[in-house]
């Protein structure tokens, strides 16, 4: 599922980093599912997007083709100066409350 995810957005974006974390064992109810996601996009072609439009642009990609097959993603999507701004680093997911 990974691997399919990242093709869908590399087939619509020129990503320049992208890292794709399957979060569905943090959560009790999807343990045992290909539910929850955490991704990471790097990519230029978020300049000049606020934050809003980066997550809508993502959304929009994938739910046309997994909308009944997702039910939750994290997403970080930075420009590539954003991402040297922030040394690389990735974040610890959300603890689920379920």
């Amino acid at each position: 599922m990974i691997n399919l995810i990242k093709k869908i957005i590399k087939k619509k974006i020129k990503i320049k980093y992208i890292k794709i974390y399957n979060t569905s064992h943090i959560h009790k109810k999807f343990q045992n599912n290909n539910s929850h996601f955490k991704i990471i996009i790097v990519s230029n072609y978020f300049k000049k997007i606020n934050i809003l439009k980066r997550h809508q642009i993502i959304y929009k990609i994938l739910f046309s083709k997994f909308k009944k097959k997702i039910y939750g993603i994290e997403m970080f999507i930075y420009t590539k100066k954003e991402w040297k701004n922030k040394n690389n680093k990735t974040f610890i997911s959300t603890k689920c409350i379920n």
